[in-house]
């Protein structure tokens, strides 16, 4: 209740609540009846449609106003969502004021106006309602689609993401999970973890090309022919021939060559 409720903040969204609220008022009225509306409204020498009409282009003319203040007040105020459903409210109860004023005009003094105020608050608030909690159900189911696609977009952004050479998108992962990448003549061939199982997928491209977006996501080149992450080295040491390499954490792995002008580097990331 007391997150961040996002409103739009262009005047033509909130059109939809101008245009919505009055129209449906009449439609409702003219229906259903409800409280016995149109024999209270049998005053005057007008029908009860005709001050259907005039009451909902009073209310046409409050939401227009109102929506055009908030429309502007959401560009520079966070609103919460009790701070929205105040503000509904705060326009049902000025659409009473107006309405009372109205309804008072043609009773005269038969209803004074403070008499009229709690009788067109009941008629405007009990109709409303039911527009007022659908779009507002809406505006809350709009909301948590945004906030999920957010939260796809941030987890989508941390993705390690491997192209061909035709800069096709063939491969997103987690950094985490890739182990090593190794060349094979022209395509190179990602070492990776899934579901803690070792996975392999070849792909056509070069070292080369890789280079950048493999040091953004934090694979070191220790290799002509090898890209590794050092989250997954157990350690390095030198074979009975006196190669350097690398010694995975995981089982089943290959050990991974280390030139003598990446060792130092390397060495000091584990």
């Amino acid at each position: 209740m007391d997150s961040i409720f996002s409103l739009p903040k262009g005047f033509s969204h909130h059109l939809l609540y101008v245009l919505i609220m009055p129209s449906f008022f009449i439609c409702f009225c003219s229906i259903y009846d409800p409280f016995s509306i149109k024999e209270f409204y049998q005053v005057g020498g007008k029908t009860f449609f005709f001050h259907f009409l005039m009451l909902s282009c009073i209310i046409l003319g409050v939401m227009a106003i109102t929506r055009l203040i908030l429309s502007a007040l959401v560009r520079v105020v966070p609103f919460r969502r009790w701070h929205y459903l105040l503000w509904c409210f705060g326009e049902v109860v000025v659409i009473s004021f107006f309405t009372a004023l109205y309804t008072t005009l043609f009773f005269g003094r038969d209803l004074p106006y403070f008499m009229a105020l709690p009788q067109c608050f009941k008629f405007t608030s009990l109709v409303l309602v039911y527009p007022y909690v659908f779009l507002i159900l809406v505006r809350e189911v709009e909301n948590r689609n945004a906030e999920l696609r957010s939260r796809e977009n941030a987890a989508d952004a941390t993705l390690v993401k491997f192209y061909d050479e035709h800069k096709r998108l063939k491969l997103s992962i987690d950094p985490s999970a890739v182990l090593y990448i190794n060349a094979e003549a022209n395509y190179v061939k990602i070492h990776y973890l899934e579901n803690e199982r070792v996975r392999e997928f070849m792909l056509r491209n070069s070292m080369k090309s890789l280079e950048e977006i493999a040091t953004r996501h934090g694979l070191v080149r220790c290799h002509r022919s090898y890209y590794v992450n050092p989250r997954h080295i157990k350690v390095l040491s030198r074979n009975k021939e006196g190669v350097i390499i690398a010694e995975m954490i995981e089982d089943g792995l290959r050990q991974i060559p280390v030139s003598k002008q990446y060792y130092s580097y390397l060495s000091e990331l584990l």
